[in-house]
């Protein structure tokens, strides 16, 4: 008689390029059938979350970051601005994630129970996006501050999750499930830009000024400081820490996508039986 599984959380951590990382746990994961109940999503995390959550199958998302390593495809993606809200408009990537979910789709319907965060500009708060439409909630908690214009819903104006709480654990405190599994993808990256062994602005679609890389490093050290805390007051049940190359970053290493999808397995493998034990014991 094949046992019953306790109730799983995922909380799947913002990350950029390293959030690659992501698709392999969940690739393991489903090779192990071990079914997800609740997902909780961040930046990245939101993005590779909401797309697993509304049916996309992990081969799909395989796919789809395969296709996207490519530079000729990342630049289809780029719509340069000349306003003063963000370095892109964001209405390709958009564009983009509506091949896959439809515009009316909605958060509070997804497959798979579905939690995303964000920061609301005007009251500077964390705000846990749980229903509303889908494709505003996840360009929200990815709309990176200076790159990305912010995403108005309701009264808020909000930006990337990860400025408050990149793996905000705590969302998943009051949900039903028996045990959370959070993934940290960038621990002490404080080089998001490009990797401290590469030329500015190398490997990036855009060019980017020194002192914006700068500002995001010292953003980036605050940022990993401000989740060490968190996690430390909302501590996950398994928290699994990939083994991301050094030359991925938060806006470089997209071309690594096999790279950093196998690291995410391997990581997951690695845990995988202390894992099934807690689920099936």
């Amino acid at each position: 008689m094949k046992k019953s599984q306790k109730k799983l959380g995922l909380v799947l951590g913002g990350g950029g390029a390293k959030g690659y990382a992501h698709i392999g746990v969940l690739k393991v994961l489903h090779k192990a059938g071990v079914s997800i109940d609740y997902i909780c999503g961040c930046s990245m995390g939101a993005l590779i979350g909401g797309l697993y959550a509304s049916g996309m199958q992990v081969d799909e998302l395989v796919s789809i970051a395969c296709k996207l390593s490519s530079m000729r495809e990342i630049l289809k993606l780029i719509d340069r601005t000349p306003s003063r809200k963000g370095l892109m408009v964001g209405k390709k990537v958009r564009s983009y994630l509506s091949q896959f979910i439809a515009p009316d789709d909605r958060l509070e319907n997804t497959k798979i129970p579905l939690v995303i965060n964000a920061v609301d500009l005007i009251t500077g708060k964390e705000i846990e996006l749980n229903h509303g439409v889908l494709l505003d909630c996840m360009m929200a908690s990815s709309a990176v501050p200076g790159f990305f214009p912010p995403v108005e819903i309701g009264s808020c104006r909000l930006i990337d999750g990860g400025t408050l709480d990149d793996v905000p654990v705590k969302l998943l405190k009051d949900k039903p499930v028996d045990f959370i599994l959070a993934i940290d993808v960038h621990l002490n990256d404080h080089n998001p830009i490009n990797p401290e062994n590469a030329s500015r602005g190398h490997h990036l679609p855009v060019p980017i000024p020194e002192f914006v890389s700068d500002f995001y490093r010292s953003a980036m050290i605050m940022m990993n400081a401000l989740t060490q805390t968190n996690l430390s007051l909302d501590p996950p049940d398994m928290l699994i820490r990939p083994r991301i190359p050094k030359d991925v970053s938060l806006f470089s290493g997209f071309q690594k996508a096999n790279e950093v999808i196998r690291v995410g397995e391997e990581a997951m493998l690695e845990a995988l039986p202390e894992l099934q034990k807690f689920l099936f014991d």
